[in-house]
């Protein structure tokens, strides 16, 4: 599956699908949100989870640039150094 065929799909199946064939990899908080950074079939994807609401609103693929960017403080490599 590429971007385009993710992004087409409606929210609940992109839903469905990361959470069924998706790896959990991080976690980050933005003002109401927690949001989950999986990885799947070579795509990154957050799924942003409203608390208060007990919500879905967004799932969005995200470009590696983005990941490291955003996830830079909890991406530990030490272990590659040993």
């Amino acid at each position: 599956m590429n971007a385009e065929e993710f992004q087409s799909m409606p929210i609940e199946k992109r839903v469905n699908l990361v959470l069924n064939q998706g790896n959990m990899l991080l976690e980050r908080i933005f003002m109401f949100y927690v949001i989950k950074l999986y990885a799947m079939n070579g795509l990154f994807v957050e799924i942003w989870y409203q608390q208060i609401n007990n919500r879905i609103d967004k799932v969005k693929l995200v470009h590696i640039d983005d990941v490291l960017h955003l996830y830079e403080k909890q991406i530990n490599i030490t272990d590659l150094f040993h």
